[in-house]
């Protein structure tokens, strides 16, 4: 079996969870076997941020970026769609090489490219939806450019054999937005490899204790992209509550950009308990939750919440808002501690508990470490992912096209 797997996204260009999921699946797939024989992966993506245009991999999984023009701000939707065409124009020139039995896309961002291939090749197409425009914008189309890629999302799934959801949630915002079959959308989980973070050694780990917590203080740390729908401001916002209870506490922000939040924090007069540490690299995020009280990730939206795996596979207590695909990862009183979403003093009472219940927090990451291995592994993602594979394959040679 040969599949063609299309991302926007793909190492060195990783803008958000997408990419990170693409670069941990493909691997994965690549060492699965079909009913007739090995998985041959395929990875269309962009140039974006560099890379090989070709880079073999092993024998069972190839890379292919293409360079696009980057995507205009000014006109995202248009700029994404001439970036497709030229993802056609390669896919065609490896179709003429090697026929493909599955297109597999991420996203609105190529949706263009796999219905044109699966068109023209008369191939299923399979699309994993990581979010939906929608929403992101808590339900509303707020522009024209964000009513484009809606109904681009829309006619991805209508023009998919079935699409992937992350959560339970995600499948039914499809459902409810874009009226997918319950029996054509199939719930995959995102994963992790909790073998690839970083391990922390103990001088590194007091390293960083002393930079940002020199007098013992209390830390909370927040990881993710700065965007209104993580809700940091929410967290900020909790800052003031936090410190009359706590007042030997401080709040680390990983995330490029986080300094527009400044001005809230100077507002509230917490800014001397605000770390805004910018972008961090991998290797410092894994450490950071080695040494934090608690990660929180305060979403007002969130389809899946790979943050909080990668949080609790490295043994960080969490908290969590109770939205979308992080209620179903992070259960409260169970692997970590849930709060209403947009409601400061919801986190207020989180830290409390956390900081008070010693013993059962750490019941908590027990078990959130081991769920991770049994349920969130890459290989048992890709297992799930094959068994898919290879119905459709054997479906399609069943149906005159």
């Amino acid at each position: 079996m040969r599949v063609l797997l299309i991302s926007w996204e793909y190492p060195p260009n990783v803008v958000g969870g997408m990419g990170k999921h693409v670069a941990e699946l493909a691997p994965a797939l690549a060492a699965q076997m079909a009913d007739d024989g090995p998985i041959y992966v395929d990875v269309l993506t962009t140039r974006l941020s560099g890379g090989a245009q070709e880079e073999q991999v092993n024998e069972f999984l190839t890379l292919y970026r293409v360079d696009v023009t980057p995507i205009d701000p000014m006109d995202h939707y248009n700029s994404v769609v001439e970036g497709n065409q030229a993802l056609i124009a390669f896919a065609e020139q490896l179709g003429a090489r090697h026929p493909y039995d599955l297109i597999h896309t991420h996203d609105w961002l190529v949706a263009k490219a796999g219905i044109a291939l699966k068109h023209r090749w008369k191939t299923p197409l399979i699309t994993t939806i990581h979010a939906t425009e929608r929403g992101r914008h808590q339900g509303h189309i707020p522009s024209e450019t964000s009513w484009q890629i809606d109904r681009l999302e829309w006619q991805s799934c209508f023009e998919s054999w079935n699409v992937i959801a992350c959560s339970a949630f995600m499948k039914q915002e499809l459902q409810n937005y874009f009226g997918v079959p319950d029996a054509k959308t199939l719930v995959i989980p995102n994963g992790i490899d909790s073998a690839k973070m970083a391990r922390c050694s103990d001088a590194q780990r007091a390293l960083l204790r002393h930079r940002y917590a020199p007098h013992g203080e209390r830390l909370l740390l927040y990881v993710g992209r700065i965007v209104h729908e993580k809700g940091l401001h929410v967290l900020i916002r909790a800052m003031p509550r936090i410190l009359a209870d706590y007042p030997n506490t401080r709040l680390l922000v990983a995330g490029k950009n986080g300094e527009k939040y400044w001005p809230l924090a100077y507002e509230l007069n917490v800014e001397k308990s605000v770390d805004f540490l910018g972008f961090v690299s991998d290797e410092e995020r894994d450490c950071l939750y080695t040494i934090v009280d608690a990660a929180i990730f305060p979403s007002l939206y969130e389809p899946f919440g790979i943050v909080a795996l990668e949080a609790m596979a490295a043994g960080a207590n969490v908290i969590a808002s109770s939205v979308g695909g992080l209620a179903e990862v992070v259960r409260h009183q169970e692997n970590g501690l849930t709060v209403y979403a947009n409601d400061p003093m919801s986190i207020v009472w989180a830290v409390n508990q956390l900081f008070t219940d010693p013993v059962a927090a750490a019941a908590r990451r027990r078990r959130a470490a081991a769920e991770i291995e049994e349920h969130y592994s890459w290989p048992h993602i890709a297992r799930q992912t094959a068994v898919l594979y290879n119905n459709i394959v054997c479906e399609r040679r069943n149906i005159e096209w």
